[in-house]
């Protein structure tokens, strides 16, 4: 099996390849089999990251939740006591900015965190998913720490593109599986 570093090296790589266009096109598939799932068109609340660099394109679904009159909650990354708290954003042009690391997070003026129980649906990023629903993001923990401050009937859907999944990845017993995992080409429901 391979490291978790050499995983990380091979899923950017992978990610990084995508062309502009290939990359919209694989988001705008993404998108639309999120937005046609029942956990999506039962969730209320609904807590997604804004995309960063070369991840998914989620501004468009986020627009989207606003617009169907869904509450959209998007993470604040503590940096101190490394937490995300859950805020609800109303207006994507208005409410967010961007943080030192480069993602877009609520502005100080608009920071309404959302109690984690109220959450039905998390659409999670990561560097690396396998058909188990196994995750590795960046290595600073966020959502392992966040994630088990749900509901146990919340959904908990990885969000990555196809070449991000691997057949099985090295996990730790703190370590958050996903319930699904979205890619371009449809939902996987991990083994």
């Amino acid at each position: 099996m391979l490291s978790k570093a050499q995983i990380r090296e091979n899923a950017l790589a992978c990610r990084q390849s995508l062309d502009a266009v290939e990359r919209e096109h694989k988001s705008s598939q993404i998108r639309k089999t999120i937005m046609d799932a029942p956990f999506f068109a039962a969730a209320e609340w609904i807590m997604l990251f804004l995309n960063f660099r070369d991840e998914v394109e989620t501004t468009p679904l986020a627009e989207e939740i606003i617009k169907r009159g869904k509450r959209l909650v998007i993470p604040y990354c503590e940096k101190r006591s490394t937490q995300i708290i859950p805020c609800e954003i109303c207006d994507l042009t208005k409410e967010v900015g961007l943080s030192s690391f480069g993602i877009r997070e609520p502005l100080a003026d608009f920071f309404r965190p959302v109690a984690p129980e109220k959450i039905d649906l998390v659409l999670v990023p990561g560097l690396a998913f396998d058909w188990h629903g196994n995750r590795i993001g960046f290595g600073k923990g966020y959502y392992d720490r966040f994630l088990p401050q749900l509901r146990k009937d919340a959904w908990v859907v990885g969000v990555a593109f196809a070449c991000q999944v691997f057949e099985q990845i090295p996990a730790e017993a703190h370590d958050y599986r996903m319930s699904l995992l979205v890619t371009e080409e449809g939902l996987l429901i991990p083994s």
